[in-house]
Parts: C-alpha cells; sequence; structure tokens
C-alpha cells in the first residue's frame, strides 16, 4: 500500500489541468499508487478552482490548497478552499511565495489550519536562495511551537538540515516529514545517508513518502526510493510505515 504525499500537476504536459490530472492519474495507476496528495501552486496558471474541478473525479487524488498568508484574506482563502472546494489541507511554501516562516501573519493562518483540523506542508528545502534569505530550522520549530494544535508536514525532511530538522521534531509532537525530492536529489553525498538516520532515530514514525512530481516520473521516483531504501537495509515494517501506513493513519483513510 503505497502513498504518495507529496505532487503536483505537470504544467508542462499540455498546458490544462485536466490533462494533466489524467496523465498524473495514468502514471500513479500505472506504478501502483493507491493515493496521491495533489499540491495545488499559486506559481502554477490555474487556480485553486480549476485544480479542484480537475481532481474531482479521479477516487486516488486528494487536493492541499496553495494560500499566501499576507495577501489577500488568506484565512477567507484557506475557509472557502477546504469548505466549498474540497481540499483537505494547507499548502506554504516561503521559498517560492517569498514570505517568513517566522512571521506573525504565517502563524495565524497556520493556527486557523489547525482550528480547522486542516494539516499544513510546508516547503523545508535549504536551495541556495532560501539559505541566502535567511534559511533556518529553528524558524520552522518556532512555527510549530506557536501552533501546537496545528498538525504540520516538513516536506523534503529539510534536505541537508535533516539532522537539525529530525532532533527539533523529537520535541514537537505535531511535526511531520516528508521525504520527497531530497533523498534522490543528494545522491552520492553524505545525505541520503542521514535521511535514513533519522528515520530509523524516530522509529519510522510520522514520516511519509513522497515523489515531487514531475521532478521524476512517478515510477523513476517509487523505484528509485524503494531500491535505496532496500539497499539500506529497511525491511518490509519499516519500508511499509513510511512508504504508505504513517500516511494512512494520519489522513484517516480507512477505506484503504
Amino acid at each position: 500500500m503505497i502513498v504518495d504525499t507529496h505532487l503536483h500537476l505537470d504544467d508542462k504536459f499540455d498546458g490544462t489541468a485536466q490533462g494533466a490530472v489524467r496523465e498524473l492519474d495514468r502514471q500513479l495507476a500505472e506504478a501502483g499508487i493507491a493515493r496521491a496528495i495533489v499540491l495545488q501552486l499559486e506559481a502554477q496558471p490555474w487556480s485553486a478552482e480549476e485544480v479542484s474541478e480537475a481532481i474531482s473525479g479521479y477516487s486516488r487524488l486528494r487536493g492541499f490548497i496553495n494560500v499566501h498568508p499576507n495577501k489577500g484574506d488568506p484565512e477567507r482563502l484557506l475557509r472557502d478552499g477546504v469548505e466549498r472546494l474540497g481540499y483537505i489541507g494547507l499548502k506554504l511554501h516561503p521559498r517560492l511565495q517569498g514570505f517568513e516562516v517566522d512571521d506573525e501573519r504565517t502563524a495565524r493562518l497556520v493556527r486557523v489550519a489547525g482550528e480547522m483540523n486542516v494539516p499544513v506542508l510546508i516547503d523545508a528545502f535549504p536551495d541556495g536562495t532560501h539559505l541566502m534569505h535567511g534559511f533556518s530550522p529553528l524558524k520552522y520549530a518556532a512555527l510549530a511551537q506557536r501552533c501546537p494544535k496545528t498538525r504540520m508536514i516538513w516536506a523534503h525532511m529539510g534536505g541537508h538540515h535533516v539532522i537539525d530538522f529530525m532532533m527539533l521534531a523529537k520535541r514537537l509532537p505535531n511535526v511531520y516529514f516528508d521525504f520527497s525530492y531530497s533523498l534522490l536529489y543528494y545522491q552520492n553525498s553524505s545525505v541520503p545517508t542521514d535521511m535514513v538516520y533519522a528515520m530509523r532515530s524516530m522509529k519510522f514514525q510520522r514520516i511519509f513518502y513522497g515523489s515531487d512530481y514531475p521532478d521524476r516520473t512517478i515510477s523513476a521516483s517509487l523505484d528509485g526510493t524503494l531500491d535505496y531504501l532496500s539497499g539500506q537495509g529497511l525491511d518490509k515494517e519499516a519500508l511499509g510505515k513510511i512508504m504508505g501506513l504513517n500516511a494512512l493513519d494520519f489522513f484517516g483513510w480507512s477505506d484503504l
């Protein structure tokens, strides 16, 4: 039972949300993915309404709405996205959207998500731009501390800061990880080994698989991930948790 908790629509496929969803669902079916989280992005050419409508007819797909915490009425957009459009989570992308993780406006929106029992997935990948703008694991920890009733997923497992993020998460019971992108991006460095160390240290709890499609095809991400993790000695029980069972429990998907 495999759940992909971090992917996007491919806006280069045929230019339409409907075509991108059809292609995504085809690849998921081919790879045997039971369910997947589509992360709507403000940076892509389709509105939250268009993405919601496009994924609504596909039983394996669920969506997170991307809201900028410093623009317009973010709380209204979140409520509308969940209550009218059917999104089940909030996606925050400080790196692309250019806001501060530790801004009070960010915390206010994250707290509203918690009041609605809506999880928040926040980008935590330290690329060069993010580092130059003051990327720090402590900012993510401060946000989680200020919003203790909100379940937060730190995406990409913090990249090469994974050990710091892991140590912080051990003190923050409302924090979870997905290890999308980072595990394969940092191939042939020490980072994937550090990521597996962090997974073991956390007893493979609160950790989810994600492909970050369309960075790679669904099958290429899945095969590369399973090959690497199996080569690191993860047994079926550990793989079962991080590849699907943890996510099923997190989202309450008892229908799978």
